[in-house]
């Protein structure tokens, strides 16, 4: 439990200390790369690889964090308890590990979601900027509930909320909003105007020192959506994304893809980003981690959920805790079902 900062700056700390530990056992290396901001200062995104130490390039496990901002405390700390446990004696001679801190040092530090750029960074990774033409016009007809100017009480907020629900249809809501939206930046769920740095520096260092893998796999660690305490897997359904590989090393586990439930398919996604430029290089499976908070896949948690990222400026409270639960249970339970996870993959990997 001594993993759950409550600074960006004891996270990432505690993080560089365990990686330059690990390093005195094992061949590898740490990269710490500055991210630039005109407002803060010393915001790093740190990069752990250690190698298989057979030297045969079998499988590479990517563990991220904090892609969005603020999920990075709990990501962090999971990421923490893997290596200071010498990964649960689950890595073999032939897996390699990148572990990536903190992907968004912005919103961890000042506690948001969004990088300096308001951008959803989950909404910003592609290979070609076409990206930034899409189009959601099902954001557009909901956009007037969503801007914060309004600062609804949280009653009256529910009735605006549940008026386009019978206006427009639950999914039909839920996609206009999660998918992502390139014309507003001063909305929600922003996935920018143009590629955020991490976006090249990311695809530099998975390409470096992820050549020559015959497999990789992704783990990216999110919390906010789905039943509070349980951990939900989310994969894509992508033409870049083998199926048949992702059943392999997926089978019998419980993931949910968004595209065929339509509650929870985006745009600029990083899963997929990581399959476009590997998929031609190494088999490649990817899922994200996400730890339910409050109840957001019943109505009312979704509509909670909702005004909580809408009012983000004046109820942080609510905002800070839909991400980044304060309860010792909730903190325990997540640790628990992240270990008994990822023995199960890493065993099948």
């Amino acid at each position: 439990m001594n993993f759950f900062e409550q600074t960006y700056e004891d996270s990432r700390e505690g993080f560089v200390a365990l990686a330059q530990k690990l390093l005195e056992k094992f061949p590898g290396e740490l990269c710490s790369h500055e991210i630039p901001s005109p407002t803060q200062t010393d915001l790093k995104l740190d990069i752990l690889y250690l190698p298989p130490m057979s030297g045969t390039k079998k499988r590479l496990l990517i563990l991220t964090s904090g892609i969005h901002g603020i999920e990075g405390f709990v990501g962090s700390a999971l990421q923490r308890s893997f290596m200071d446990q010498d990964f649960w004696n689950l890595k073999d001679e032939n897996l390699g590990l990148l572990i990536i801190h903190g992907i968004n040092p912005f919103g961890f530090k000042t506690k948001r979601r969004v990088t300096e750029n308001n951008v959803d960074l989950n909404r910003n990774f592609d290979v070609s900027d076409d990206l930034f033409k899409n189009e959601n016009p099902g954001y557009t007809s909901v956009r007037e509930l969503l801007m914060a100017r309004n600062k609804k009480s949280r009653a009256s907020f529910y009735l605006s909320a549940l008026f386009s629900i019978k206006k427009f249809g639950k999914e039909a809501l839920r996609r206009a909003i999660v998918k992502g939206q390139y014309h507003f930046p001063d909305g929600i769920f922003f996935g920018g105007k143009g590629f955020e740095p991490q976006v090249a520096l990311i695809k530099k260092e998975v390409l470096r020192l992820g050549e020559g893998y015959e497999a990789v796999h992704l783990i990216d660690l999110h919390t906010g959506y789905g039943q509070r305490g349980k951990l939900h897997l989310f994969g894509d359904r992508s033409p870049f994304i083998d199926q048949d590989y992702m059943n392999e090393v997926f089978k019998g586990l419980d993931v949910d893809y968004g595209q065929e439930k339509d509650f929870y398919e985006v745009s600029g996604g990083f899963t997929v980003y990581l399959a476009k430029i590997l998929h031609k290089k190494t088999k490649y499976a990817g899922v994200c981690f996400e730890f339910g908070t409050i109840d957001s896949h019943k109505t009312l948690g979704s509509l909670d959920s909702l005004y909580r990222m809408v009012h983000e400026n004046h109820r942080r409270d609510l905002f800070v805790e839909m991400f980044y639960p304060s309860s010792s249970e909730w903190r325990e339970g997540a640790l628990k079902q992240f270990q008994e996870q990822m023995t199960i993959l890493l065993r099948r990997m």
